[in-house]
């Protein structure tokens, strides 16, 4: 029988938990279906303080708490808390990086009643990303996979191929990063590529120095695979894809895979062809 994968899914949303759209939806159900085929599967999500303690559950791991995290030229402290995604007969264990700076408001990406988009999302996400990778040394665990979705996740392969490459711990984690849309890929000043703490040459792509901080065009740089799930991401990528990113996705063609869930979706044809592209990346470490 094959060995189970270790697979750590990263979303900025999951339902039941907190939801604004597919994300949400994917999140909170496909981990269920790859738990139920034998996997060693586990989420982690920001720990928004609108989502409720009480009736999901959530609980503060001790051991969890003050976990530093360089984001500009300070050190951000981390708790972590847990709960579960549950179906018939299996849970889902579910990570939540907190932080009240950053994640203790009303809203995920936007102030709910002005529509604006938080002006500090770059420092968050920021957090959110390099948090996850500081966390997992804490947890002792080590996932085979960080499965990425989207651009709220877009830094974690940079981060794994640069600031963590010479660090035995993450020397064999590969990465998928999911596209769900090209409408929002998390763009901000090149101010803000100084709080990554990423090397600088990140920004010289396309044989041109970046003015912009983009989450998902460094994503789609670093990921070992990129995955699109649904009919508007397959068809913005492959056939009309935004300016900033066109270039870098030429450059990455063959490292696209198609999951389509849009034509009848069934989680568990989804959930198997996921596990063959998490096996051909476990096995390119042998």
């Amino acid at each position: 029988m094959p060995k189970p994968i270790g697979i750590l899914f990263v979303a900025s949303e999951a339902e039941p938990f907190i939801k604004t759209g597919s994300i949400g939806d994917i999140a909170g159900s496909l981990p269920k279906t790859l738990k139920a085929l034998g996997h060693d599967i586990r989420v982690m999500l920001p720990g928004y303080g609108s989502i409720s303690n009480r009736r999901f559950q959530i609980h503060n791991l001790l051991r969890m708490k003050d976990i530093e995290v360089p984001v500009a030229s300070t050190m951000e402290l981390a708790h972590v808390k847990s709960s579960y995604l549950c179906s018939e007969n299996h849970k889902v264990l579910v990570y939540f990086l907190a932080n009240d700076r950053y994640f203790n408001r009303d809203g995920l990406y936007y102030h709910p009643e002005t529509k604006k988009y938080f002006n500090d999302n770059d420092e968050r996400f920021i957090f959110f990303c390099r948090g996850i990778l500081e966390t997992l040394k804490r947890l002792h665990w080590q996932p085979n996979i960080i499965h990425c979705n989207d651009w709220q996740a877009g830094l974690i392969p940079a981060y794994l191929k640069t600031t963590y490459k010479n660090d035995p711990y993450y020397k064999n984690i590969k990465t998928v990063l999911t596209v769900y849309s090209l409408a929002s890929h998390g763009s901000f000043p090149r101010s803000s590529f100084e709080k990554t703490g990423l090397p600088s040459n990140i920004l010289n792509g396309n044989g041109k120095e970046s003015d912009r901080l983009n989450f998902l065009n460094i994503g789609l740089t670093y990921a070992d695979i990129i995955t699109t799930f649904g009919n508007k991401a397959e068809r913005g990528i492959v056939k009309y894809p935004h300016d900033e990113l066109e270039k870098v996705l030429q450059v990455r063609k063959s490292a696209i895979v198609s999951m389509n869930p849009d034509n009848g979706t069934n989680q568990e044809m989804l959930a198997h062809k996921l596990i063959d592209i998490y096996r051909d990346l476990v096995k390119s470490n042998g």
